[in-house]
């Protein structure tokens, strides 16, 4: 992490100015530049998808127009076979004359070439008899149609005629001949062979002129089973062969499959014909539709680079208007020690958030300066208030120093009532004085309050008793100093102050819940009493207020007083953080402990 922060300050400008520049570009326009190539790329490939599904649909009418084609080469096969006239001729030529037979049978070709795709088709008929008919001129040399091999599979087979599709089956039986050939052997009524027949497409030409048609500048090309092209139009540009390899392995039962080539720019998508085991190729060139891709891709990045340049200076322009005044106030800030707070900024060439800027700080010079003599008039009244405070400190010194004489009189004059009270008064007046100490230990605490009940008891004649419910596991608890002895002084003022005898106060200490919890409880008249006795002598107790905001200045939230009224006399509970302070005398060491009591 170190380190990554590391190169990051190395990487990052000092300036603000350049830092706002620095920001501009990595976080606006490169993430631009980014969403624009990666848009112009995902428009793109929409495009070949698009096109690519185009050039399928016109494969898909290509290969379905191919068995139309095939399908009319077998119509007209077994409508010359299945026709009265033509087997007549076939088998008595003798009944009809030279030309009545050749004109009977070229109007039979002429019709069938008449139907779609049959223009493309080629006929020829020999009867037994060694007669020809040709539905175009012939140049051949009388020789059977059909070569013996294959006759004699066609008579021997369990079919009657065969449609050469691949060269391999060309070369086999039927002396190479063109693919899409058609032998038949032709058979009278009592299947006897009384002619062959055989029926030739020029599948290139009508490959090129059905591509014709659908072409907007693409090219076509059908390739056999070894991926050999065996057709193509004019036009064609070379395909390599590793794409029509890669694609021919893409295609499965005829689905559509297409490639880019990077090297011609040209969309190719292959249909194959299950068929007939070919497979039809469209070669797209994605200029002829777009134009070059990649020249519009450079005009959008030329493009955007100008925009990059303009919104660059414009970001240098506007972060110098924002850097500007601001290197005024950090040189103004820096002179505001040597002058003395003297320090004013301009504020009347400025606008919008500079000025707000400005005027913050010259109020803040202003409310400085402002503090700055508060301080020093502060700092004289503490000093005067410190000089009071160690004058104050002789008296309670010198009544501790009187209060020590008199115990010493009465001592030698056996008096031993008034140097109890004089001992109990100074641990009082001692306590009071050292104002260092906030917590003390809980039986340092109840020894303060036996000092203070020991004096009252003296002073209201033995009135009450006091008892305590101590827990000594508490004897090193930290608590507020004088606590408890404002509790039981109140309870002496106000709960015994309209009664002769018979009072009580009892002092409970225990642990709960990690807090620890002190009572005070008395049997005295009671708080509603007790506030109506408070009214006639029109002065507010400050005793219990007091306590209150030394409990929540020193435990915050955690502390609470509460007061109960009882059905005689008022209880009064304090509840605290339990803080155990175990002396070094007795555990070796010195801190403070929380518990769990």
């Amino acid at each position: 992490m170190t380190a990554v922060k590391y190169a990051i300050n190395r990487i990052m400008p000092a300036k603000l100015k350049y830092r706002f520049f620095y920001a501009f570009i990595l976080f606006v326009l490169v993430p631009l530049a980014g969403i624009q190539i990666y848009q112009f790329q995902k428009i793109e490939n929409m495009i070949k998808y698009r096109i690519s599904q185009l050039n399928h649909n016109q494969l898909e009418q290509i290969a379905q127009s191919f068995d139309e084609m095939k399908t009319t080469m077998i119509k007209a096969m077994l409508t010359l076979e299945n026709d009265g006239n033509v087997l007549s001729v076939l088998q008595n030529p003798g009944q009809y004359g030279q030309a009545e037979r050749e004109g009977m049978l070229e109007e039979r070709f002429k019709s069938l070439q008449s139907v779609e795709h049959g223009s493309y088709m080629q006929y020829a008929l020999n009867d037994v008899h060694n007669n020809r008919y040709r539905s175009y001129a012939s140049e051949e040399n009388g020789g059977p149609i059909i070569p013996d091999k294959g006759f004699d599979s066609l008579l021997n087979g369990s079919s009657s005629y065969r449609l050469l599709l691949s060269e391999a089956e060309s070369a086999e039986l039927w002396d190479r001949a063109p693919l899409f050939t058609l032998y038949s052997v032709v058979r009278s009524p009592n299947m006897e062979p009384i002619g062959t027949l055989r029926i030739r497409v020029d599948y290139q030409e009508w490959f090129k002129s059905v591509a014709k048609e659908m072409s907007t500048g693409q090219s076509y090309f059908i390739a056999d089973s070894t991926g050999a092209v065996i057709a193509r139009t004019k036009n064609g540009l070379p395909l390599q062969s590793g794409i029509v390899r890669e694609l021919m392995a893409q295609t499965v039962d005829g689905g559509p499959a297409y490639h880019f080539d990077k090297t011609t720019n040209a969309l190719i998508n292959v249909r194959y014909l299950p068929s007939m085991e070919w497979y039809i190729f469209n070669q797209f060139p994605i200029d002829l539709f777009l134009g070059d891709l990649k020249e519009m891709q450079r005009q959008v990045l030329v493009t955007l680079y100008i925009m990059l340049g303009v919104f660059s200076a414009i970001t240098l322009l506007i972060s110098a208007s924002v850097t500007r005044p601001l290197a005024q106030l950090q040189k103004k800030m820096s002179q505001m020690v040597k002058k003395n707070l003297n320090i004013h900024l301009p504020e009347e060439h400025y606008k919008g958030e500079v000025l707000a800027l400005n005027q913050s700080f010259n109020r803040m010079v202003a409310d400085i300066h402002h503090l700055v003599e508060q301080l020093k008039i502060e700092e004289r009244q503490k000093e005067a208030i410190h000089s009071q405070m160690l004058l104050n400190q002789i008296n309670p010194h010198f009544l501790l120093n009187t209060l020590n004489s008199i115990k010493w009189i009465a001592v030698d004059q056996k008096n031993d009532e008034i140097a109890d009270i004089c001992v109990a008064l100074g641990k009082l007046l001692e306590s009071g004085l050292n104002s260092e100490l906030e917590l003390i230990y809980l039986k340092d605490e109840i020894d303060l309050v036996k000092a203070y009940v020991y004096i009252q008891k003296y002073r209201y004649d033995q009135l009450f008793d006091i008892a305590y419910e101590v827990d000594p596991a508490l004897d090193y608890a930290l608590v507020p100093k004088l606590g408890l002895q404002t509790l039981v002084e109140n309870a002496i003022n106000h709960g015994f102050s309209q009664m002769e005898s018979g009072g009580w106060i009892v002092i409970r200490a225990f642990a709960e819940r990690k807090k620890l919890h002190m009572e005070v409880e008395d049997n005295g008249i009671g708080l509603e009493r007790s506030k109506q006795s408070i009214i006639k002598r029109n002065r507010r107790g400050i005793g219990l207020a007091n306590l209150r905001e030394r409990y929540r200045l020193l435990f915050k939230n955690e502390a609470e007083v509460r007061l109960i009224s009882l059905s005689q006399g008022t209880k009064v509970i304090l509840s605290f953080p339990l803080l155990v302070s175990i002396p070094y005398s007795l555990e070796g060491a010195g801190h403070v402990d929380d518990s769990d009591r």
